[in-house]
């Protein structure tokens, strides 16, 4: 019994692997060039313009306080501005890459099926 279980565990992993035969399961059709650019290389990353720093030593009152704080904010919201332009430009290039990968989809979704 033990040898016709190991007869037909052979028999199947031979079946299974082909035996040894030098198959190819798998070719690699290229993408053309122009589909691996995403964009052109991005621009230099903008510099964004110093944070203001409060000078606590010289604010007495609430009301020159709040004149600081709000020139703070104001250098705050500039530097995110220069950020935020800088991000929307990357993320459209990177939308380009995301259509040429969707035209490699259904590049492939096209490809002749393999037979087996």
């Amino acid at each position: 019994m033990k040898r016709l279980l190991m007869a037909v565990a052979l028999s199947t992993s031979c079946f299974l692997s082909a035996c040894g035969e030098d198959t190819q399961t798998v070719t690699s059709i290229p993408t053309p060039p122009e589909r691996l650019v995403c964009e052109n290389k991005p621009e230099v990353r903008p510099s964004a313009p110093p944070e203001y720093q409060i000078d606590w030593s010289k604010v007495a009152t609430v009301p020159q306080a709040r004149a600081e704080h709000d020139k703070y904010v104001a250098t705050v919201r500039t530097r995110e501005g220069v950020v935020a332009g800088y991000v929307l430009n990357i993320e459209g290039r990177l939308f380009t890459c995301w259509t040429n990968m969707e035209w490699r989809r259904q590049f492939e979704a096209n490809l002749p099926k393999p037979e087996g």
